[in-house]
């Protein structure tokens, strides 16, 4: 397996870092189902995401054996995970301290309001922190239940012309579609599932498509109907309804956890008028307003923040060819786009760990609450916060071995024929081994316990130390 490099040498460097803490030696080992492995410790410092400014653990990478992750200096997971030890940095950014690590955040941050919006173009995408920019919608926000176990919706209906392919068996009457922007194209079930349909979904699309049908595909949520373009591609996958990249370039999607007991998914067109990619300036922080807190109340101050901070994301696309090696799959931990998919996206965006700030170029992942940036060694003589421990983390009671099967449906794949617009219709072959989508079920199992470990009130473990 051909290793890891990267040709901008931006690794994190926790000794020229005032504010670093080495938390565990040997904490991260984290082995794919590709066989890529990641191994480094866990640390302590400052992140800095837009204008929010907090103290976090997350993993330092040391040692990566694969190619997948070239030039890439991390990963920032934004999915939700609400337990005492969860290491997701959404959860972090969103409140005052973090009692389980001994974080509490300096006396005037205020906590971004939990929720995000995430829209993107051909070239470039946005992420805003905090709520949505009033200006980037040519429509007003419809709101909608989340379900499922991630940023899912219900789907009442997915129509090509005048062809329903959902075909709901007995009592089903919604299918829950999973929003994710590192999925290139849209996933249709490719069965059944288990006779929640009475047809299969993709095949019914892939029959009409052969008798010359040029419609585009109309989804059904919550009453409103939202039509996305014959020439969007359109890929099969066993059970799984992803709602991918298409949908973040037409709309902006909103994922809103204030109420975490009515958590809500928000849909409205982008503004044409509206240009991507303009950040908030990232010092726009009370903090830094010396002067101006000198002239105002913290009252005031407080009254006249605005939350909302956007981040622009720089668009990557990856070819299915460099994506294969040797006639294997080698695939990337975030990408979560179909192996036959002729080209892969991902997310760049800016965060800076440590003081002074050391700005780094990670993938936005909205699939996973993994936070981790390649870093150097810890340095040497620090002592750790907790007692060292070296050693393999596959096992699914250990942390990083729960990430890693967190993130195994979403590196691999399994066979499907492909759908792309204008009708054409290609088969891709999966080589090497192949993983089915069952393993989604897994995770969303995982998911499920998480919440009722959470609902009963009984401690979790979560996702790090």
């Amino acid at each position: 397996m051909i290793g890891y490099h990267n040709n901008n040498k931006k690794f994190f460097h926790p000794t020229t870092s005032s504010t670093f803490k080495l938390v565990k030696l040997g904490n991260v080992n984290v082995t794919f189902l590709d066989k890529t492995n990641l191994l480094g410790y866990d640390g302590q410092d400052m992140a800095q995401l837009g204008k929010y400014r907090v103290e976090t653990r997350l993993g330092m990478i040391t040692h990566c054996n694969s190619a997948n992750f070239n030039d890439v200096d991390g990963i920032i997971g934004f999915g939700w995970a609400n337990q005492n030890r969860s290491a997701a940095i959404l959860k972090t950014l969103t409140t005052k301290s973090r009692p389980h690590w001994d974080i509490v955040q300096r006396q005037d941050f205020v906590p971004m309001p939990r929720k995000f919006a995430f829209t993107a173009d051909d070239s470039i995408g946005e992420l805003q922190l905090g709520g949505y920019e009033p200006d980037s919608v040519a429509e007003p926000m419809q709101m909608f239940p989340m379900a499922g176990y991630a940023y899912g919706v219900n789907v009442t209906s997915i129509k090509f012309g005048n062809v329903e392919l959902l075909d709901f068996m007995g009592n089903h009457h919604a299918y829950v579609g999973e929003f994710d922007s590192g999925t290139t194209c849209l996933l249709i079930p490719n069965s059944t599932v288990n006779g929640t349909f009475k047809r299969n979904p993709f095949e019914i699309l892939l029959n009409e498509q052969n008798k010359g049908g040029t419609f585009p595909l109309v989804y059904t949520i919550g009453g409103e109907t939202f039509e996305i373009a014959y020439e969007e591609c359109v890929e099969p996958a066993e059970t799984a309804m992803i709602l991918g990249d298409p949908w973040f370039r037409k709309w902006i999607v909103l994922h809103d956890l204030v109420d975490l007991k009515d958590k809500k998914m928000g849909l409205a067109l982008r503004n044409p008028s509206y240009k991507l990619g303009v950040e908030t300036d990232s010092s726009a922080t009370l903090s830094q307003h010396s002067q101006y807190r000198a002239n105002k109340g913290r009252s005031q101050e407080l009254a006249e923040f605005n939350p909302l901070s956007k981040v622009r994301a720089h668009r990557r696309i990856t070819s299915a060819k460099s994506a294969l090696t040797m006639g294997l799959y080698q695939g990337q931990a975030v990408d979560k786009v179909a192996l036959e998919s002729q080209s892969r996206v991902t997310y760049n965006i800016k965060l800076s760990i440590g003081t002074p700030p050391q700005p780094l170029q990670v993938i936005f992942d909205t699939g996973s609450f993994m936070l981790a940036v390649f870093a150097d060694p810890a340095p040497e003589g620090m002592k750790p916060i907790l007692d060292a421990q070296v050693g393999s983390y596959e096992d699914s009671e250990s942390p990083w071995g729960q990430i890693s099967q967190e993130l195994s449906w979403r590196i691999q794949g399994l066979n499907r024929t492909a759908l792309i617009g204008a009708n054409l219709i290609f088969i891709a072959l999966i080589v090497g081994a192949v993983f089915s989508l069952m393993s989604r079920r897994r995770s969303q199992e995982k998911y499920q316990e998480l919440h009722q470990l959470e609902e009963m009130g009984v401690e979790s473990d979560g996702w790090t130390e």
